[in-house]
């Protein structure tokens, strides 16, 4: 454990936060200092926020250029200057709504304000002595916990007297609060009601998507198959073009530029290219008004399972452990019901009850990459211990996962 203490290593939470149509209009950039993963160590919450801010580099977004980075600062931090540190033009600073906002504080928003930065309130409620910021602010944070129609009504209707350009309702959590959030006049949503399946009773796998999974039995083969595998990239003229962008493009150090799919086979070896084209199989799957970020997710916590397997005593269960985060999410992505979704998957029958939510000794993992991603982080340090990793360990395979996913949706929504 000594040698953990060398990694100067954290965990950046990303939470998306989606427009009306499931697109990903920004991020909510959570900190945890990963060395000591079943507490946070910090002086100040300032120093928390010098920490993400010195690290965001590694949050890298498949997006557009237009998403958003939504980062909570103290006011001393915007006193000081902190935000100046991001390059980024699309940063929006958060602060807690403030009764009676220092003239220091004002001052300095000002300033970012006129470099291009925006402000967002927090859990705004339209308190007396808050109106400075909430005139300052573009944004206003609604934390919709605990508050009935009536209350959320009353909330909008005093942010709108401001001319906030946008109000987001945080903590959507299910349709209910989805719908509840639309009919106060919310656009924009935070929240994890983007993995929650919109089944009903009827609704089945499609064909075409019943078709797109059975490709995956061409490379789920016990033995690799080279000869077979390039001639059916080949046939494929979508996954080829794609194939060969992705191993050309800056994530790679190929000595030579990959011209053939033959030569990107050979390359690349048969683990990596196969993991590629699941996860290629599987975005090809999503419906078009469904959120990329259930793809997004869904491909960070397979490279999460998978780079933490390595090195931790459970080498023999990556290539396992990859497949159950990769389709932990087919049944918000198809709206249908995980049961009818695994009859159709060439997956054996333990990763097939992990998936339907039955306990199995693959059900940590799943339990690990949802604490995650709520910024649980007392939550990740017990669920870490129970898979005997170290946090050092999880925090390399996190950020590592990350650059893996965003190289491989930069490459797709970039053709």
């Amino acid at each position: 454990m000594n040698d953990e203490k060398t990694y100067e290593s954290i965990f950046v939470a990303r939470q998306p936060i989606l427009d009306a149509q499931n697109s990903t209009w920004g991020y909510m950039m959570l900190f945890r200092d990963s060395l000591d993963a079943d507490r946070a160590v910090f002086t100040d919450n300032s120093e928390a926020t010098m920490k993400l801010v010195s690290n965001l580099p590694l949050c890298n977004t498949p997006h557009s250029s237009k998403t958003r980075f939504l980062i909570h600062f103290t006011p001393e931090a915007v006193v000081r200057g902190i935000p100046h540190a991001i390059p980024w033009s699309n940063t929006v600073i958060i602060l807690e709504e403030i009764q009676d906002p220092d003239e220091t504080l004002i001052v300095a928003l000002g300033d970012l304000l006129i470099d291009g930065y925006e402000l967002a309130i927090n859990n705004f409620e339209g308190k007396p002595g808050c109106e400075r910021l909430a005139e300052l602010a573009d944004t206003l944070i609604i934390d919709m916990e605990g508050k009935d129609e009536a209350d959320l009504n009353a909330i909008v209707t005093r942010g709108k007297k401001f001319g906030a350009s946008r109000m987001i309702a945080k903590r959507v959590e299910d349709l209910d609060d989805l719908n509840r959030a639309k009919n106060a006049g919310f656009h924009l949503f935070h929240g994890f009601f983007f993995k929650r399946p919109q089944t009903d009773s009827g609704r089945k796998i499609s064909s075409a998507q019943a078709t797109r999974v059975k490709l995956f039995e061409i490379i789920e083969k016990d033995e690799p198959d080279f000869d077979a595998l390039a001639p059916a990239i080949e046939a494929d003229v979508s996954i080829s073009y794609r194939l060969l962008n992705f191993l050309n493009s800056a994530n790679f150090s190929f000595a030579t530029k990959v011209t053939s799919i033959k030569q990107a086979v050979v390359l690349t070896g048969w683990k990596p290219i196969r993991n590629w084209l699941r996860l290629i199989i599987l975005t090809d799957m999503t419906p078009t008004e469904k959120s990329l970020e259930l793809a997004y997710v869904s491909a960070h916590r397979a490279k999460l399972f998978e780079t933490a397997a390595l090195g931790s005593g459970y080498e023999d269960d990556s290539d396992t452990l990859f497949i159950v985060g990769l389709f932990s999410l087919l049944d918000a992505m198809l709206d249908t019901d995980m049961k009818d979704i695994t009859e159709h998957l060439p997956v054996d029958d333990e990763v097939k009850a992990t998936l339907c939510g039955k306990k199995t000794r693959f059900t940590p993992w799943l339990d690990l990459a949802k604490a995650i991603e709520a910024s649980d982080w007392d939550e990740v340090g017990e669920r870490a211990s129970t898979l005997n990793l170290l946090p050092g360990t999880v925090a390399v395979s996190y950020q590592h996962a990350f650059t893996w996913a965003n190289a491989f949706f930069s490459s797709k929504t970039s053709t």
